[in-house]
């Protein structure tokens, strides 16, 4: 297998071209999460625990009190590859119609190059779509295809992973404000404050209907079935918890099914921004490291980290086909700052 540089799209052109294809508005967490490059697959990241320490009262003649460092954790991460590729679709067709017909429409066999590509570049987007919703779903990035099984545990605190002691499917039981009040001063212990909410429409739809919500707002006496979202968001405020932002159900096609990012069952605690929670880090392909070391690209060393795209070449038999690669992962650069509740 070999990059095909003279066909009708060089790499170079057709690695911007990928690069700029713009994310999905349904993507929202690769939307909103943060991206950094790396040049040796690799990302380095530090956690600093920081007390609210006092200083001390003392005599004039008193000995001065010493106080305590912050305590650091350094932590490393392997990237992985992910790709994808498209053969014998509309570029080939085409060249074999031309053949036929003694044609050489250029702009043709370039315009399906790019097509392929945009294809292949939206089911990137969709497999790190999946990998964030799988690490904001238990802390871990766990893989099993291509030949790789591992797991990347951020080390998420033991006690920010828990499920509701009664199912908030139990509308009339399930004490949704107890549990969020709970859940809540459980990750100010750890010394985090929580700032939104985020889950599904089908948990926003359980809150509204909770007997333990609609009596806080309205009175138990009252004979209410449900409250707004409005009004929940104001009963929210008023107990000094996150507001729920709007609902998340994102899924993706994996091998045929359709598949949420995030089951419909968690409710999470972010930051208002998931930039301060999750990074997606971006590293150098094999494929970016032939394009360099090439005297037929003009990619440097420190353009590779990314996603690139090319057209390969094998035989015999001689195929031709569009090859998107990239190495990256998500990353939780503060994992205290995420909290999970299993609660349906």
């Amino acid at each position: 297998m070999a990059i095909f540089f003279d066909a009708p799209v060089e790499p170079d052109a057709l690695t911007t071209f990928i690069r700029e294809v713009p994310i999905p508005s349904e993507l929202r967490l690769l939307e909103e999460s943060g991206e950094r490059f790396e040049t040796d697959n690799t990302i380095d990241w530090a956690e600093i625990t920081q007390t609210n320490r006092t200083a001390r009262y003392r005599s004039y003649d008193g000995r001065i009190h010493v106080s305590a460092r912050d305590t650091g954790e350094e932590k490393r991460v392997k990237l992985l590859p992910l790709s994808t590729s498209l053969s014998m679709g509309e570029y080939e067709r085409l060249q074999l119609e031309f053949a036929r017909t003694g044609g050489t429409r250029q702009e043709a066999l370039a315009r399906a190059i790019y097509n392929d590509a945009e294809r292949l570049t939206r089911e990137v987007q969709n497999r790190l779509e999946q990998a964030i919703g799988d690490v904001l779903t238990d802390g871990k990035l766990t893989i099993n295809e291509g030949g790789f099984v591992g797991e990347a545990d951020y080390g998420v605190p033991a006690n920010q992973i828990v499920t509701a002691a009664i199912a908030w499917t139990d509308t009339t039981n399930a004490t949704v404000l107890t549990d969020l009040v709970a859940w809540y001063d459980v990750q100010i212990g750890n010394g985090v404050i929580p700032e939104v909410i985020r889950t599904s429409n089908r948990v926003i739809r359980l809150m509204t209907k909770n007997k333990e919500i609609i009596d806080a707002v309205h009175g138990s006496t009252q004979g209410r079935t449900r409250v707004t979202i409005d009004d929940l968001n104001s009963l929210l405020a008023s107990e000094g918890l996150p507001q729920v932002v709007a609902s998340y159900d994102t899924q993706v096609d994996v091998d045929g099914t359709a598949t949420r990012t995030i089951p419909d069952d968690r409710l999470l605690f972010t930051p208002a921004s998931l930039t301060d929670l999750v990074q997606v880090a971006m590293g150098i392909s094999a494929t970016a490291l032939e394009l360099v070391d090439s005297n037929l690209a003009e990619m440097d060393f420190e353009e590779a980290p990314g996603i690139v795209g090319v057209v390969e070449k094998i035989g015999p038999p001689y195929r031709e086909f569009t090859f998107v690669d990239a190495v990256g992962m998500p990353v939780l650069t503060d994992a205290k700052r995420l909290f999970v509740a299993d609660v349906a």
